[in-house]
């Protein structure tokens, strides 16, 4: 096996360990506080279930790699977040799920762009009418799952399928449905013939 195969297998296993623990720890659950702001949604504890997997703590922070923040009505770019993630992870740089989903969001918070690990971001019934906020996501690589179903854009796009899968190439899992072989053909044929009605009705830069 030569070093190229070597390296690869090395991340591939790395890439598991932490898929693996990030199931083993659960998701700091901060929902349902009809709060306004981050600070006050995270002014408690975070909510362990009945039954459920309980959060693990070393001092003031907790081994968990996502963060539930579903069912308030928070907005605008939520700027504090990262910050608060650094002070309540013990691996921030690891975070992979965030679920801002039935909240009051009417853009993408800019936040979202510095946490590079993320693969699930939950983002439905919210206040999106734009779609070119979904552009904010294309900085993370890592990203496989997204919700924006519920959103005012899923009535108003109808080729909203096709352009999250054009923008987002890295995706596997869109509005909850396995991402097929016939939808990426779709996206395909879509953007080779909509480049020109993106860029005058949308005024969205051409995708590349």
């Amino acid at each position: 096996m030569n070093s190229l195969s070597r390296l690869k297998n090395s991340l591939a296993n790395i890439q598991k360990r932490i898929d693996d623990t990030a199931e083993f720890y659960p998701t700091l659950d901060y929902s349902f506080h009809d709060a306004e702001t981050l600070e006050d949604a995270v002014s408690t504890r975070p909510r362990v279930l009945s039954g459920g997997p309980q959060v693990v703590r070393e001092g003031n922070q907790y081994y968990s790699y996502g963060i539930n923040l579903n069912h308030n009505k928070l907005h605008g770019p939520l700027e504090t977040l990262p910050k608060f993630v650094r002070e309540i992870f013990i691996n921030p740089d690891a975070l992979s799920v965030i679920d801002l989903s039935c909240n009051q969001f009417t853009e993408v918070p800019i936040a979202i762009k510095q946490f590079i690990s993320l693969t699930h971001f939950y983002f439905h019934k919210n206040l999106i009418v734009d779609i070119r906020e979904i552009r904010k996501l294309s900085t993370l690589k890592q990203l496989k799952f997204l919700t924006l179903n519920g959103n005012p854009i899923e009535d108003d796009i109808p080729y909203l399928r096709s352009y999250v899968l054009c923008t987002l190439p890295g995706l596997r899992n869109f509005n909850r449905t396995t991402i097929s072989r016939s939808d990426l053909k779709i996206s395909i044929i879509w953007k080779t013939t909509n480049k020109n009605l993106l860029s005058k009705t949308l005024k969205i830069p051409t995708i590349n």
